[in-house]
């Protein structure tokens, strides 16, 4: 980097007298001088470039701003942003570096704090749901709802969305509502994040494809802490909601928020009870206007796919996680075991603890939050079988005998009398069949 430095003095040439060889000024001394001029503007760093759109080229500012920048060497410095490209050969950079991409590509793994985003894993099946503090068909997602009705539901992209042809995606999350008037109405679908902690005091942003079946229907975007079981405050600390219209094209939307600091706060005696709750106002009475971002009250039907909350103020591509990585995250929470027919697969393998009653222990494949509190089994009990001391049991009740985070026993009673103390399996006896086990949602 050069300053720029005069090689002949023009002024000396004026004072001279007329008649002086010396008082004649030479091309060659104007050349030098255009030269040495050259020099040191390509070897200056452009300050007018840094603060307004245009290329930029150095070696070591501090800090950077542009649309496009082009660095031959190391690159050093504190911040730096760029909404356009940027090449180079090396760079390190002291502070925050944001960027929507790496190579046209998502960004490091486990971005997304949400579970099952894209709505991909459904445990508990298809059947829509409808009722108040239910989850799914999508795993982790519930439905909150109070005066009005609705229906969520899964919807299938098929080829020629672009979510499906190019994002990734196979399945979204449609809830069709039927607005019902009152102050206090709400219908919402939201996701809670074990861990109050783990966004406080961040800035996170919220990005997400949706649309409606028809109109231009508004929904509302918040984020809320909640301290846990023995927490202080002991309610949820609210936040202020974000509005966005929608229209009946699939679209991507981002949403910043900044998440409260939990200064000042006590997390819940009881473990793993606290968390951050993003949701999804879908209708809201004017009672809700902070949270929902006044979006009001109307009937209508929207679609919500690829939701992504990561911190930082810029939203990047969807983290496409492994299937089995997303399916075991979602088992933290609820587990649904299912083996096919006699031959396919068993339930497990145990032992007659009483001449009708099979016990079997059901290994969970991750750790539960907390312990489930419920079991239940798809198809009628009558599905079920035991062999058990050369005897084929036809299964009459099923109900745990202990429930645990790591695996639960389950008895299989049967009318059917075999042998104390011999063991066996159970399986299902008419095709596939599934136990849940539940109630270790937050």
């Amino acid at each position: 980097m050069s300053n720029y430095t005069q090689s002949t003095n023009f002024a000396t040439k004026d004072a001279l007298s007329s008649g002086d060889p010396l008082k004649i000024v030479r091309g060659t001394e104007i050349n030098t001088e255009f030269t040495n001029i050259a020099v040191a503007v390509a070897t200056k760093l452009d300050t007018t470039g840094l603060a307004s759109p245009g290329p930029i080229g150095a070696t070591t500012p501090s800090s950077f701003n542009g649309t496009t920048g082009t660095f031959s060497g190391a690159v050093s410095g504190t911040t730096g942003t760029f909404s356009g490209a940027v090449s180079g050969t090396t760079g390190t950079f002291t502070g925050n570096v944001q960027m929507a991409s790496a190579n046209g590509g998502q960004l490091a793994g486990l971005r997304n704090k949400l579970i099952n985003g894209n709505m991909g894993i459904f445990q508990r099946g298809t059947t829509a749901v409808t009722t108040d503090g239910s989850y799914g068909p999508a795993d982790r997602w519930a439905l909150n709802l109070l005066g009005d009705t609705a229906s969520v539901t899964q919807g299938s992209f098929v080829s020629g969305d672009t979510l499906y042809d190019t994002g990734g995606a196979q399945y979204f999350t449609q809830i069709a509502v039927t607005s019902v008037v009152g102050a206090a109405n709400y219908v919402i679908v939201a996701q809670r994040i074990e861990d109050v902690r783990l966004l406080a005091g961040q800035t996170v942003t919220v990005s997400f494809w949706a649309k409606a079946a028809a109109g231009t229907p508004s929904i509302g975007i918040e984020i809320l802490q909640n301290f846990g079981s023995g927490g202080s405050p002991s309610t949820s600390v609210t936040g202020v909601g974000q509005a966005q219209t929608l229209t009946t094209t699939w679209t991507q939307y981002t949403k910043t928020f900044a998440v409260a600091s939990i200064t000042g706060k006590t997390i819940g005696t009881t473990a793993n009870t606290s968390f951050t709750k993003l949701g999804f106002w879908i209708d809201a009475g004017s009672s809700n206007n902070t949270q929902s971002g006044s979006i009001g009250q109307a009937s209508k039907t929207v679609s919500i796919a690829n939701v992504q909350l990561e911190v930082g103020p810029v939203a990047t591509p969807f983290e496409q996680r492994p299937i089995g990585m997303e399916l075991a995250l979602c088992q933290r929470y609820f587990y649904a075991y299912t083996c096919g027919s006699s031959g396919a697969g068993d339930f497990g393998t145990g032992y007659l603890r009483s001449t009708t009653s099979f016990v079997t222990s059901i290994k969970m494949p991750v750790p539960l939050r907390i312990a489930p509190t419920a079991i239940s089994f798809s198809g009628a009990v009558g599905d079920y079988t035991y062999q058990a001391g050369g005897t084929t049991c036809v299964v009459n009740g099923i109900s745990a005998v202990a429930y645990g985070t790591d695996s639960s026993s389950v008895e299989f009673t049967s009318a059917t009398a075999s042998t104390l103390g011999f063991g066996g399996r159970v399986f299902g006896s008419a095709g596939s069949r599934t136990l849940s086990f539940s109630g270790s949602e937050l």
